[in-house]
């Protein structure tokens, strides 16, 4: 659900060469590379995050940590799969750096869910929230706390596996099934409760 709009390299200079002056450490470069994927890195920054400002946080020391990285970051073969490359790279870093940033939010409050014995198949179930605007239902991820909020959207936004799950945060492939289930029973009432305040007004 990351911005669709397409990203057009700054004029006269492709990715690559974005790339190479980032390398070498140059501002002019960083921020044209910043500009460039600012919205795609936002989109995913702001739904693992429980507030905008959090989100911002995340964002930023996720591009500190691209423009330190770069340098490793070497694509072999066909250029014209950088791009792709590049955003999956990209994304990676930009969920791992906002899921740190949650964990530091909420080292206080345990990730770890007891029930694991919760039926997993359940987790599968069809999420009547597909049809909601991106930008509302993201308000209502944002509430949720920060154990249920990364599994949902680890699972349901990026694709993520459960076992992929479990080994990125920590937790038992039980766990990631159960939060994901609780994720989206706690969003069900969110929405329900949204959706009779509207009727009620």
């Amino acid at each position: 659900m990351e911005s669709t709009k397409k990203i057009v390299p700054l004029k006269g200079y492709n990715l690559a060469t974005i790339l190479d002056g980032c390398r070498l450490g140059i501002p002019t470069w960083q921020k044209a590379l910043y500009e460039q994927y600012y919205g795609f890195a936002n989109s995913i920054c702001v739904r693992y995050a429980s507030t905008d400002e959090d989100a911002r946080e995340a964002l930023n020391d996720g591009f500190v940590k691209v423009f330190k990285g770069v340098l490793s970051f070497v694509v072999y073969g066909d250029e014209s799969t950088l791009p792709i490359v590049f955003m999956a790279w990209l994304k990676r870093i930009m969920i791992n750096t906002s899921i740190n940033h949650s964990k530091l939010r909420a080292r206080r409050i345990s990730w770890t869910v007891a029930d694991n014995t919760l039926n997993s198949t359940a987790s599968y179930m069809e999420d009547p929230m597909e049809s909601m605007a991106y930008n509302d239902l993201v308000k209502l991820i944002q509430q949720l706390t920060p154990a249920y909020r990364s599994v949902f959207c680890l699972f349901a936004i990026d694709g993520f596996t459960h076992e992929e799950i479990s080994r990125i945060l920590g937790i038992s492939l039980g766990t990631s099934k159960s939060n994901l289930l609780k994720a989206r029973r706690n969003l069900r009432r969110m929405l329900e409760h949204q959706t009779q305040m509207v009727m009620a007004s």
